[in-house]
Formats: structure tokens, sequence, C-alpha cells
């Protein structure tokens, strides 16, 4: 069994996690104070309002899964009592009954968010609930980043410009973040590794990720401030937004790698992680079967051709900017995860994701959302297609077949692309409620649209571009 590869960053975060985390939390909490102090008035009440907001739609229903009990009777009980509860503040939120003396009930679109949001990471619980349990402090740590980043962009004024998005996409891709980290601390634990440095070794691997989160958001402002302003480049709110994703991504890597170095792990987590992988190989089986190399290459150039009829049909909106987005996202991707197929497979898919979602909109009559809000779930479904391809990467094996490799690359990645892409449609709409951006409900949509096409392509382009390289 080889050696774990650690790296300085993941050693450090693991020796010393308390030290890691204090110091990062300390300075971001003063940002945050003197961001509200900053802001005043309106500022002030939105930094806040986004955070407690963000609170209850992501890390509630996170908590909730993680402490989900094991037994099935005990399951269905805990949900109805999950239910019972939002049926409760619903009523509350719409005054129909009394809510708790002196406070203010949640509003309505509040608990319906955190209520489906719940419901999606039950339903996908068979993939998710291993990291979400290991996770725990992801969306917590990330939450904390957050009210940083909203300090910055309070003392920038930037609370009450569409630059506020960037919130948004912070807090999507650190809980992305930090889900990573619990899946790579459970994949390298379940080989054997001892705990701290199974975790030493998962804020390692977290770093390529943080490092093209922070290239996307670069390339998503960068597009658009040049778009906005003619051709320039404003600095103040690439920078701003460069600070908030950093801040928020680092501060999960830490919190969650800390806390798994620290945390008392049984050997549950590995059992949890053989039978995930069991199920997945389960469920996947009849997908290889009509998956040769040859098929997937076939779906492969029709999708191709797909892409272009849909190109022709319903044309390709703002093409120098999005264009110019898709040469920046490549760039990126090849920088951080040092590979260029792996670069090639996330514009690619990206790219077929954008014609169908396109084509599905002309389809059904429905305007295309504004070349800003695109551009924003354009950077979370690539940043979610990240999560999937790195996978992908590390799955080659010379003495595997082509779909094993596929096989194995969904098994690790899946969790990781449908966490991401979960969490950043609900950090949207959020943002959207918060901030009165009402565009980025249509962000939301577009993101959910993009990625599921994406993700129906991935399979067979995964296939086909491993055959390549090997016989079958």
């Amino acid at each position: 069994m080889s050696e774990a590869p650690v790296g300085i960053v993941g050693k450090f975060v693991a020796n010393r996690p308390v030290l890691s985390m204090a110091v990062f939390s300390i300075g971001l909490t003063a940002l945050a104070v003197i961001g509200v102090r900053s802001a005043g008035g309106n500022g002030a009440t939105l930094a806040t309002s986004f955070v407690i907001n963000a609170l209850i739609a992501i890390a509630l229903p996170v908590a909730l899964v993680a402490v989900e009990p094991r037994s099935r009777a005990a399951n269905i009980i805990f949900f109805l009592f999950i239910i019972l509860g939002a049926g409760v503040l619903s009523a509350a939120s719409m005054e129909m009954v009394p809510f708790l003396s002196g406070l203010p009930a949640p509003p309505f679109w509040l608990i319906m968010t955190s209520l489906g949001f719940l419901i999606y990471l039950f339903s996908m619980s068979p993939i998710l609930s291993g990291i979400v349990r290991l996770g725990i402090l992801g969306p917590l740590a990330a939450i904390l980043g957050v009210s940083g980043a909203v300090g910055h962009l309070a003392v920038e004024a930037m609370l009450l410009r569409p630059e506020g998005a960037a919130a948004a996409v912070a807090l999507a891709i650190g809980a992305s973040i930090g889900a990573g980290v619990s899946a790579d601390f459970s994949r390298f634990f379940a080989r054997g590794f001892s705990r701290q440095r199974a975790a030493a070794a998962a804020g390692h691997a977290a770093l390529a990720p943080i490092m093209f989160g922070v290239l996307a958001v670069a390339a998503l402002f960068l597009v658009q401030t040049v778009n906005v302003n003619f051709g320039a480049i404003e600095w103040r709110v690439v920078w701003a937004g460069l600070t908030a994703v950093m801040a928020v991504a680092v501060a999960a890597m830490l919190a969650v790698t800390g806390s798994l170095s620290r945390e008392n792990v049984s050997e549950l987590a590995a059992v949890d992680e053989n039978r995930r992988c069991q199920w997945f190989a389960a469920a996947w089986r009849p997908v290889r079967e009509l998956l040769p190399a040859t098929t997937a290459m076939a779906m492969t150039a029709i999708a191709g051709v797909f892409a272009v009829v849909a190109l022709f049909e319903v044309g390709f909106a703002a093409p120098v900017s999005t264009l110019s987005f898709f040469v920046l996202i490549a760039i990126a991707s090849a920088v951080s995860f040092v590979s260029l197929r792996t670069s090639i497979l996330i514009v690619a898919l990206l790219g077929f994701g954008v014609m169908a979602a396109g084509y599905l909109y002309a389809v059904m009559g429905m305007p295309l959302p504004a070349l800003p809000e695109r551009l924003v779930a354009l950077t979370l479904c690539a940043v979610a297609l990240g999560n999937l391809t790195i996978s992908w990467r590390d799955a080659g094996d010379r003495w595997q077949s082509a779909r094993d490799i596929a096989e194995n690359a969904l098994s690790d990645g899946l969790r990781r692309f449908l966490f991401m892409v979960g969490v950043g449609a609900v950090s949207l709409f959020v943002s959207s409620q918060t901030f009165q951006w009402r565009a980025g409900e249509e962000a939301a949509q577009y993101l959910l649209a993009t990625g599921f096409f994406s993700l129906l392509l991935a399979p067979p382009m995964m296939i086909a571009m491993s055959a390549r390289t090997r016989r079958h």
C-alpha cells in the first residue's frame, strides 16, 4: 500500500487543526465586524440576513442529514418530525399560529427552501450520506467565510450591486470544498490509511479544486466586467470576488480537515464507504452493459452533432463573452488540475450543457437569463464538473478498461457533483431573496439545466476518451 500524498499544507492542518482554524476564524470574524460597521443601515441588515438565511437553508439540512438515524423505522419517524416542524413554522410564517414570543417566524420561502434542500439530500442519501456525516462542519465554515466575505463586499459598497452574487458563488464553492475533503477522507480511510494521514491527504487533495474555484471566479468577473464596462476590467470587483471565494474555500478546507484529524472516526466510516461503492456498482451495472466503448464513442459523436444543430437553431447568445469565458475556464482547469485531457472534458461537457439548455429554453419558449446570470450559473457548473472530472483523472489505470475507469470516476465524483449543484442552486436562490436580486432565481434554474445535460453526457464521454488509449 503506497503512502498517502499528504503535502505540506495538509500535514500542517492535520497536525495543528486548532491553531489553523483559530487564526483564520479570528481574521474572518474581524473582517465581518468591520464590514458590517462600515456598511451600516441597509448594508448591515443585508449582511446579517444572508448569513442567517444561509444557516437555515443550507447548514440546517446538512446537520439534519448528518444525524439521520441508521435504522429504517427511526428514519421514518425522524423525517415525520421534520415535516411536522416545517408545517408549524410555515403556519407561523403565514400568521396562522403564534411563534416564539418576541421572535419573528422565518419567511415562508426560507422554510420551503430549507425543506426542499433537505428532501434533495435525503433522496440522494445512498450517495451523499457519507460525505455529509463526515463533512458536517463544511457548510458552517463556509458560512463563516461568507460572513467575512460579505464584510469585505460591504466595505467595498457592493452588497446592493449585482456583484453581491459573489457571496452566493463563494458559499457554494466553499461548501463543495468541504464535501470534497470528506469524500477524499472516506476514500483514503477505507483504503487503510490512519485517521490523521487520511485527513492530511484529503486536505492536500483539496488544493487543486480550491485553485480551480478561484480561477473560475476570476474568469467570471473578468468577462462580466469587460462586458458591462465596454472592454474595461473593473479590478475592484474582480479582487472582491477572489477574496470572497478564497476565504470561504480555505475556511471549509481547514475546518473539515482539522475536525477529521481530531475526531475519533470509527471503522464504521470505512464500512459506509465500501457499502456506497458496492451500491453504486450495482446501480451502474445496467448502464455499464449499455455503454461499451464503441457505443460511447457513437453517443459522443451524436452529442456533438446535436450541439452543432442546436447552435444553428437557437444561436449563441453573447458569443464573444461566452467564448472568452470558455477559453478562460479551459486555461484555469488545465493549470489547476495539470491535465489537458481533464480540461478538454470539462469544456466539452460544459459546452454541451449550454447548447442543450439553450435548445430546451427555445423549445419551451422561455427566454435565456441575462449574460451575468448565465456566467454565474456556468461558473458553478464548471466547478461542479471539475469536482467530477478530477476523479476521472485520478481513476486512470492502464490495466483497467475504459468502462472500469468511468465507473470508478463516477463512483467517487458523482457525489461531489450532485452536492455542488444542489448547494449552488440553493445559494443562488437565497442570494436572490436576500439581496433582492430577482435574476438569481433564473441563474439557479439555468444551473440545474446545464448541470443536468452536462452530467448526461459525462459517462459516455469519459468512456470514449479513456478508450482511445486502451484495448477492450
